[in-house]
This record gives C-alpha cells, structure tokens and sequence, in this order.
C-alpha cells in the first residue's frame, strides 16, 4: 500500500512538474499567440503576441510594411519581423504584431500605387490605437512603458498616430522608432511630435527617398521635439534586413519609374540595431 502510495504521488509530481514546462514553453520567448482584437467599429484585428515572459515588462508594437507580416505561404512570419521579434524578446520586452493587410484580406499593397490602395494609413492608425487599447489590458504588460516601431508603410503609421496635432493621440508612450518611412504627409501636414522618436534611414533610399525625414526631423527639433535621427551609408530601403540588394521593376511608387533597389547592408543593419537597443534601454529604463 505504501509502494502504491509513493507510486501515485510521483506520478502526480510528474504531472505538476509537465504542467509547469508545458507553462514555460508557451511563455518563452518567441513563442506565438494568436490574438484578436476588436475595435469600437466591430472590426476584428488579427495578431500576433509573442511575451518575453509572463513578468511585467515593456511591450513594443510591431508595425509590418507593404509587403505585409508573412512569407508566401500565408503562415510563417518573414525573417525580419522573426529575428526582431526574437531579439527583442531576448532583451526583455514584449511584442505584439499587428497584421492590418490579412485582417482586412489582402497580403501585400506594395505593387499597387498610393491612389489605387484600398488599405491606407489612417486604418492603420486605427489598429494602433486599438492595439494600444488590447495591451492597456494585459497584466504583464507595463502600461507605463510602451512603445511602437514600424517599416516603411508601418513607420508611416506611427508617425500618424504620434502627430501631437491631431484631435486625439495617444499619450504617455515612452518612444518609437521607425525605419524608411515616407515622410512627405508627414511634412505638409506638419505633425508635432511629443513622444521621443528614433527615426533611422537609408541614405540611397529610391523607395522612400530620405530627405524629406532629414527635413521632418529638422523641424521637429527645433520645435523643441525629442526626436534623433541616423542616415546609414551605402544603403537602400530594406537596409536592416538579411537579403542581398536586389532591382524591383514592379514597385510604382519610388523616385524613379522604372523601379526601386531594396535590401540589406550587413554594416548598416548592424549598427542600426545597436541604435534600436541602445534607444529602447534608454526610454525603458
């Protein structure tokens, strides 16, 4: 009886132990959730949450660019909002990506010109606000040390959605960064930014040319906003991903006609990381 005794409370040792790795697996880092967020409209946005613990921590929203979160297939995410996502984790923060383009049945809108989108800043900028909402919420998030980062069309919605001008924005983020937006709305809108903002660009940008940013940025500063500004050489839109630079003639929306050069400069993309982390520890500190 006693064998039996021990027996059992082994096996239920076993069980507790199973359940709790089963709990860590599911809470490590990089680890997928699959969200839904509803909005005032009854639009339901779909996401992806991935908590570097189940610890209050920072949270960082993750804004995916015209090409949209995933690969060809409709489920793996592409390796640049992989590898962010898992370095962020690493540090600590957590990371909620937001897919706006298959919410909304589409994959990609890089292809199709600015007047033809059906997919436009001001719905993202929703998906923000909503996701800013969602994470107001979660227990393990600090509400008090959120921040968003966007590419391309993803930075351009952030720069929306900080544009202190407007009749409602949201406060109390602690920073944002953003990769090659288009900055030209930007400009002849004439946003204010309050919110502590890293805006990182490539210097040969046939995509969304640089200089505009180099402009917006100017302004801002001496509007007195906190905002830092890094050009990196010899690069092009794309700059911080993996990929070789490579010619596409089917992007109608660059400087030149004819196509866009997109791609990564290992050089660029490692010291634009550096800025990333060493920007992040200063507004979570």
């Amino acid at each position: 009886m006693e064998l039996k005794f021990k027996y059992i409370n082994s096996g239920m040792q076993l069980l507790i132990l199973s359940f709790s790795l089963f709990l860590a697996f599911l809470a490590r880092p990089g680890w997928a959730e699959s969200i839904l967020i509803s909005t005032p409209t009854d639009f339901h946005l779909q996401a992806q949450w991935f908590k570097s613990s189940n610890t209050r921590k920072p949270a960082i929203i993750a804004l995916h660019g015209c090409s949209g979160l995933y690969r060809a297939d409709g489920k793996t995410l592409q390796s640049r909002y992989q590898e962010y996502v898992e370095r962020l984790n690493l540090a600590g923060y957590h990371v909620l990506l937001p897919d706006s383009f298959r919410s909304r049945g589409s994959s990609s809108i890089c292809s199709i010109r600015y007047s033809a989108r059906d997919i436009d800043i001001e719905d993202r900028r929703e998906d923000v606000l909503a996701a800013l909402e969602w994470l107001h919420q979660q227990p393990e998030v600090d509400p008090k040390r959120i921040a968003l980062l966007g590419w391309s069309h993803g930075a351009m919605t952030v720069l929306s959605t900080l544009n202190a001008r407007r009749p409602f924005y949201p406060q109390g983020l602690a920073g944002a960064v953003v990769f090659y937006p288009g900055c030209r709305e930007s400009l002849q809108n004439e946003i204010l930014v309050q919110t502590p903002l890293l805006i990182e660009l490539a210097e040969n940008d046939d995509w969304t040319a640089p200089g505009p940013c180099i402009e917006l940025a100017r302004r801002l500063n001496q509007l007195g906003a906190p905002v830092s500004l890094r050009v990196y050489a010899n690069s092009y839109h794309g700059f911080d991903g993996s990929a070789p630079v490579r010619f596409r003639s089917d992007i109608p929306n660059g400087i030149f006609a004819q196509g866009i050069h997109v791609g990564g400069n290992p050089l660029a993309r490692e010291q634009a990381l550096a800025d990333l982390d060493a920007f992040f520890r200063h507004i979570f500190h």
